[in-house]
């Protein structure tokens, strides 16, 4: 491969990244403050759709964005109400979550688009010249070539990193939520509103897993299936236990998992393994994980607090 190739293949494969980025960064925030959000997979789907839905209607990915964006919210309440406000067992929410959207999404496909399986195609606005930085002093360098032109979500995504590790470990509320996430009773006692934080901490976060579903059908597809996110939301919650729930351990996790999610498409692409069944090769970001999981998920320490109900009366 020659260094335009070079260049080409490590693009393609921060366009695999960013969307299992986006659900490791939600897991990240909601799991620091003690909530565990497993529905990472669901939030993604209902972000995908209506993502889809408003880059559709409005011709604007910016527009596809926010609902994205505010559908998130709204199944991040629907979490946080649950867990948070009535202590609900969390996993069971998670797996609703993931399982309404499942059917939901499935229906609204076929109600609002009149289609089974697939909407219809839309431009892939992020893959176009004016929604991508530009950086030309970056073209000429081995390598770093490759981010002399970058989709704008790419981007985002590493400044939402950068941010959430300025707010966990450099911010009073940061503090706030780490200390939420170790020791709720502990919080109380400074005066910290642990309900509070938590609500903000799972909203927060599942926008963000919104936004990785809209990336996903705006950007990666330009279209919702039936199928997507296909598992993404689960690999991003394999990137946060992998990177130990901090925003740059879930970065370097989900730059790995969107490696494994290249060179699977290489190999189906080139038939570099002829002799493997079509759809063997489909599976190795997915033993990727498994493997991943099962040699490190052991030396990997959740907050000491999470996915435990906090029973202090609310006023």
């Amino acid at each position: 491969m020659n260094i335009a190739q070079i260049n080409l293949t490590i693009a393609q494969m921060l366009d695999y990244t960013m969307p299992i980025l986006f659900a490791a960064l939600c897991g990240v925030l909601s799991e620091n403050a003690g909530v565990v959000n497993i529905g990472l997979d669901g939030i993604m789907r209902f972000g995908a759709f209506f993502g889809l839905l408003g880059a559709f209607f409005s011709h604007s990915p910016w527009i596809g964005l926010l609902f994205g964006i505010a559908i998130g919210c709204l199944v991040g309440a629907l979490h946080a109400f649950i867990t948070i406000r009535w202590n609900g067992d969390q996993t069971v929410s998670g797996v609703a979550i993931n399982v309404i959207a499942v059917g939901l999404m499935t229906y609204l496909l076929e109600f609002v688009f009149s289609t089974t399986g697939y909407s219809p195609q839309i431009q892939n606005y992020f893959g176009a010249q004016a929604y991508r930085v530009h950086l030309p002093f970056l073209a000429k360098i081995p390598l770093l070539g490759a981010f002399s032109n970058l989709s704008f979500m790419i981007w985002f995504g590493f400044i939402c990193t950068v941010l959430m590790h300025v707010l966990l470990y450099h911010t009073v509320l940061g503090l706030r939520i780490r200390t939420c996430g170790e020791n709720p009773k502990a919080a109380t006692t400074l005066g910290i509103n642990v309900f509070r934080i938590r609500w903000f901490a799972v909203v927060v976060g599942a926008a963000l897993a919104g936004i990785g579903g809209a990336t996903l059908s705006i950007s990666s597809f330009s279209g919702f299936s039936d199928s997507m996110p296909n598992g993404v939301g689960f690999i991003g919650l394999a990137a946060m236990i992998f990177g130990k729930w901090t925003p740059f351990g879930a970065l370097g996790a989900a730059l790995l998992f969107g490696t494994g999610q290249i060179v699977q498409s290489i190999i189906a692409v080139t038939g570099i393994a002829p002799k493997l069944a079509p759809g063997l090769t489909l599976i190795l970001p997915y033993v990727l994980t498994l493997a991943v999981l099962a040699g490190f998920v052991g030396k990997s320490i959740a907050p000491a607090a999470d996915g435990l109900p906090y029973y202090k009366e609310q006023r």
